[in-house]
């Protein structure tokens, strides 16, 4: 095993290591408690043997150095000439050449993350995040910092939202975090009707009737309800604060948090307003799917009311001759109870269902945590229109004063003051405010794409 095998080795450890440290304080942070003594004495041991670790990882990485500094080139002008070169160290020649191959993602969006935190570091140290990226990751990633050099180039020396380039980094390494955050959505789980931004589309919503008609009578007039969507670019954006320690620590698991404020910040929203009953906000918000829709009381907890709220769901769809690709949203708390639920021989009566979703008597089931309590909505998702999708922008500030309130008061159109006692400097708190911007807009495209039931709670014993 050679040098670069063996710290690629100790670094994975070390990971391990780290994830089983931040697995414990996570647990105990959810419990709202202290660590017991079984968890403290394995956080210590953790501690003890991630600084071993760290050690040994010093020493190979100096030694690493020194073999680099006494490498020889291949000799030759052709490639016959430069591989016999490599074979002349059994007779004291050129040693032979290892290339180094670009690491693999530890996880999903590392790449893209690290390029945020290289650009926000510069900017933290005043330094060109060229170098920030070659210290930290040229030797294990020299792709990435090749993708730094022609994405941003300069250094973190400009003004404003500088971070916004960041858009047009390579197409690989922004896809991969856009397909996190996509997967951790419902709106993008779902196969919407992707439609352009701008154009007014008109249909039909609910059918035309026919007649039977006798020689010489005249033809009843058939009426078709119609609508029209036209579908503006809206966005959803959201702050999210870190430490600037945070931001210094290279480790996996500190890239993991930045990644992971980054995504939850907007697929939060993005969910609850999709999934809600809200109404729209002319120039700011599109109406949620829920909107307009009469809930369906639901037939109770037990295995026989789930089919029959299924069968109550089906309805309409089945009403407006529209119930072919249909699909199933709901909470993960009732995605799991309908996993669970038995029939009085013992047998799973929906078998395969996780908290995750699944299928429910022959439909796909999605579940999310952003769901509303309760609800049960089955959808059409051809018959529900969202625009192009343009990709995520980010920017990065260290000087900005936030305005740190779920509900802020500031405003450029209509010149308003914030409230001070939430505004927070980032410059005087040694932080750093990370700003997630993505086009997004959605409408149903008739009445009957969707249905719900408010108020289900299978599997839950009846009083």
């Amino acid at each position: 095993m050679n040098i670069q095998d063996q710290i690629k080795r100790l670094t994975e450890l070390r990971n391990q290591k780290a994830t089983e440290q931040l697995a414990i304080q996570e647990k105990v942070a959810t419990e709202g408690r202290t660590k017991d003594a079984s968890e403290r004495e394995a956080f210590a041991g953790l501690t003890s043997e991630i600084k071993m670790i760290d050690e040994e990882l010093a020493d190979l990485k100096e030694m690493e150095t020194v073999q680099a500094t006494k490498a020889v080139p291949a000799a030759g002008g052709t490639p016959a000439a430069a591989s016999a070169s490599r074979g002349a160290i059994a007779t004291g020649g050129a040693p032979a050449i290892h290339v180094n191959k670009e690491a693999d993602e530890k996880f999903k969006g590392q790449n893209y993350t690290r390029l945020v935190i290289a650009k926000a570091l510069g900017r933290l140290l005043d330094v060109s995040p060229i170098a920030i990226a070659q210290q930290r990751w040229g030797k294990s990633n020299p792709k990435l910092v090749e993708v730094v050099k022609a994405a941003v180039a300069g250094g973190g020396s400009g003004s404003g939202e500088w971070g916004a380039e960041l858009v047009s980094l390579n197409a690989q390494y922004q896809g991969d975090f856009i397909d996190f955050l996509y997967a951790s959505t419902i709106y993008d789980r779902l196969p919407l009707r992707e439609v352009p931004a701008n154009v007014t589309i008109k249909g039909q919503d609910g059918a035309a009737t026919g007649y039977w008609v006798g020689e010489s009578k005249a033809i009843p007039a058939s009426k078709a309800d119609f609508l029209s969507v036209n579908l503006t670019p809206l966005k959803v954006a959201a702050i999210a604060v870190v430490s600037n320690e945070l931001l210094r620590d290279s480790s996996p698991s500190a890239e993991m948090l930045v990644r992971d404020s980054l995504v939850n910040a907007s697929a939060q929203r993005i969910d609850q307003t999709f999934l809600s009953s809200s109404a729209a906000v002319a120039g700011v918000s599109p109406a949620g799917i829920l909107n307009g829709l009469t809930p369906i009381t639901s037939a109770g907890n037990e295995i026989a009311d789930v089919i029959s709220d299924v069968k109550a769901l089906y309805a309409p769809f089945i009403a407006a001759n529209n119930a072919s690709g249909l699909e199933f949203v709901t909470t993960e708390t009732l995605a799991k109870a309908l996993g669970l639920m038995q029939n009085a021989l013992g047998n799973f009566a929906f078998p395969g269902l996780t908290a995750s979703g699944g299928n429910l008597l022959g439909d796909p089931l999605a579940a999310g945590g952003n769901v509303g309590a309760g609800d049960f909505i089955l959808l059409k998702p051809s018959d529900i229109y969202k625009i192009g999708d343009r990709g995520v922008e980010i920017s990065i500030s260290r000087e900005a004063a936030i305005e740190q309130d779920s509900a802020p008061t500031g405003a450029t159109d209509t010149p308003t003051g914030v409230t001070a006692t939430n505004l927070t400097s980032m410059f005087q708190s040694e932080s750093t405010a990370i700003k997630v911007v993505r086009p997004i807009n959605f409408a149903k495209r008739r009445a009957s794409a969707v249905a719900y039931i408010d108020a289900a709670a299978y599997g839950t014993p009846e009083a």
